[in-house]
């Protein structure tokens, strides 16, 4: 994971950033467009996780193997967590 840390105060700002740029933009054709785009990569990342769910071929009983490639998946489309670091 290349990003930063966020202090709490630069994550407050960030959201009411975030949600100013919403309210600007809302019913705009720019934010309908997001939101597409949104959904459609949403619906990629859950697809790619449903196959990492159906694959057999990881079968380790505490289903390391499974949350490891799930992490895997989320962090290769920028959705990162502190919780798996290896």
């Amino acid at each position: 994971m290349n990003e930063e840390a966020l202090t709490t105060q630069e994550e407050l700002a960030a959201e009411a950033i975030g949600l100013e740029a919403m309210r600007y933009l809302r019913g705009s054709e720019t934010i309908q467009k997001i939101a597409r785009e949104t959904e459609t990569k949403a619906l990629e990342v859950l697809e790619e996780i449903r196959r990492v769910l159906n694959d057999d071929s990881l079968e380790d009983p505490q289903c390391f193997q499974r949350i490891d490639a799930i992490v895997r998946v989320l962090g290769d489309h920028g959705i990162y967590t502190r919780r798996h670091d290896w």
